[in-house]
């Protein structure tokens, strides 16, 4: 008797960023591996089909016949694919954040009298860098005079931001020089409000864990955007899901491909 085919499958998920010109970008880029993009860790994925439209063919003759099916058909459906994220790496949080996101890396170096204006005295005014080193300590002016941190200014040295104090010698309008080190950083800037809608190719290394059984998935091309809402402050990890069509993009037989190999005996 042969034996149940029971099936659990892990594997390794990957994703790629399909971008304007066709070209594949790694949603987690990793020399090291051999496709030089990690596996993301999903919880789930699933495939779902919506089938298309029916169309119905019928009798105009007299009698009982009349308005009986004499041809019917379906319209091909729409094929899409959903996957449960374990992991947010930065190619993905802006799809998450439903905005657009513009990646940026900054060497470390240094200002001298960098001039700044002091738009409001209720609110912090934004340096250009961020991560500012306190050695050498930061040296803030108005005009030829150096201003005290703590009487005249605070000034946020992660977030790079300088907040005039009550009662110093700073006044909205006034113009000043800063002067400080930074170090080396990446930064990513998501603008909100873009369509949360991105191509991806996604493949899957996958292995039925009860039978020993390969397969290999390949999905040509999906339209994926944030299914659902996401609490960013819930207790738990965040776990958002991203869905939506698959495509059949030119010179490839179907949606997605799956193929099962196995060694014999």
């Amino acid at each position: 008797m042969a034996k149940p085919q029971v099936r659990q499958y892990a594997g390794d998920i990957r994703m790629w960023r399909i971008a304007a010109d066709g070209s594949k970008i790694p949603v987690i880029p990793e020399p090291d591996d051999a496709q030089g993009n990690q596996p993301i860790e999903v919880n789930a994925k699933t495939f779902s089909y919506e089938a298309g439209d029916e169309i119905n063919v019928v009798s105009k003759r007299l009698g009982s016949r009349y308005n009986q099916p004499i041809y019917s058909d379906t319209l091909p459906g729409t094929t899409s694919i959903s996957l449960a994220l374990l992991e947010i790496p930065p190619a993905i949080m802006a799809r998450i954040l439903y905005g657009q996101a513009a990646d940026a890396s900054v060497e470390a170096g240094s200002v001298t009298d960098a001039a700044v204006t002091i738009a409001r005295i209720d609110a912090p005014t934004q340096l250009d860098n961020r991560f500012i080193q306190a050695s050498p300590a930061p040296v803030v002016k108005k005009g030829s005079t150096t201003l005290v941190p703590g009487t005249d200014y605070s000034l946020d040295l992660r977030r790079g931001q300088l907040m005039p104090l009550a009662g110093g010698s700073l006044e909205a309008g006034d113009a000043i020089t800063v002067s400080y080190s930074y170090p080396a950083l990446t930064a990513s800037r998501i603008l909100g409000g873009a369509t949360p809608v991105e191509s991806f190719y996604i493949t899957g290394d996958l292995q039925d864990r009860i039978s020993g059984e390969y397969g290999e998935l390949e999905v040509f091309e999906a339209r994926l955007s944030p299914d659902g809402e996401i609490d960013w402050l819930a207790s738990e990890p965040i776990s958002p899901t991203l869905a939506g069509p698959t495509i059949v993009p030119d010179g490839v037989p179907a949606p997605y491909v799956f193929t099962t190999y196995k060694q014999v005996p």
